[in-house]
């Protein structure tokens, strides 16, 4: 059964009321979800500083968790350096399941947040709970391919992983937007990058997928780590990309024909459709991966 890994306190991520992150994007996703799937629901933890530091440097998580001060939003914010850690935690908590072979499909829609960098803040991120995931996941052994489908370059997850030989990261974006890096493949540090044209939409995204299936069955991942971004629907204020709901799904589908018995973390990362497209797109994914048919 597919474990989901959801909180009310998650509607909280809230930066400004016209800020393009929205909290409630996750609380109405996990509706979609639990309506279309048997899912078991797990609340999360927070992430301890142990946690954070292992990719975070200490001034850092102490500016955040200790001064409640951060670059994605204005003044003292302890509400929001709380929900950092507990995005971090629900991502460990979906880990934990994974490890403990109760699942196959783990979700975490909170995580995933990709652009997060070893001292700062960056792209609505905060900490890099994916990257701290496989820091983790290594240390027990395990080798991890990450793959990003979110519309804006993993950079943080990349480069943070860079120094971890038993991860691959492989991130689908688009070309030329923020943050404007990822434009090539650096396969001695296992990072591959799949940038597209504006006005790229389901055919493209199924043939980066194919790659990535690809590169990483070479690579004999023991744990897949996925950030399932929405913002590339093609509704999605915040890209060109022309992905539709169907495409989320036949990617998800896709991936689980490839790697049949392989865990699987997914995490929701960008979408700014909070009503409609980004819940949707995510629930169909997770349908995919999960193995069940579209509705």
């Amino acid at each position: 059964m597919t474990v989901l890994v959801h909180d009310a306190a998650y509607a909280g991520w809230v930066f400004s009321e016209n800020h393009p992150t929205q909290g409630r994007r996750f609380i109405n996703a996990a509706q979609l979800i639990s309506a279309q799937l048997g899912v078991r629901v797990l609340s999360p933890r927070s992430a301890t500083r142990a946690e954070l530091e292992r990719v975070h440097t200490p001034e850092y998580v102490s500016e955040v968790m200790d001064t409640h001060v951060c670059g994605e939003w204005a003044g003292q914010r302890p509400d929001m350096s709380a929900l950092a850690a507990l995005f971090v935690g629900g991502t460990l908590t979906a880990l934990d399941e994974l490890f403990a072979q109760r699942t196959q499909v783990a979700v975490n829609l909170p995580g995933g947040k990709h652009h997060a960098h070893a001292d700062h803040a960056s792209g609505f991120c905060v900490f890099a709970d994916l990257a701290i995931a496989a820091s983790i996941a290594t240390e027990q052994g395990h080798r991890v391919a990450i793959l990003d489908i979110d519309a804006h370059h993993g950079d943080g997850t990349e480069a943070l992983c860079s120094s971890m030989p038993n991860v691959l990261t492989f991130s689908v974006h688009q070309h030329g937007i923020f943050p404007g890096t990822g434009l090539a493949d650096a396969p001695e540090v296992h990072a591959y990058n799949e940038p597209l044209p504006a006005q790229s939409g389901d055919v493209h995204l199924l043939g980066a997928v194919a790659r990535f299936v690809e590169v990483s069955a070479a690579f004999a991942p023991s744990v897949m780590f996925i950030a399932a971004g929405a913002d590339g629907h093609a509704d999605d204020p915040l890209s060109a990309l022309r992905y539709t709901e169907a495409g989320f799904h036949q990617a998800g589908a896709a991936l689980r024909r490839a790697f049949p018995s392989t865990p699987m973390l997914v995490t929701g990362a960008g979408g700014y459709r909070p009503d409609d497209a980004t819940p949707a797109s995510w629930a169909h994914f997770v349908a995919g991966v999960s193995g069940l048919a579209r509705e």
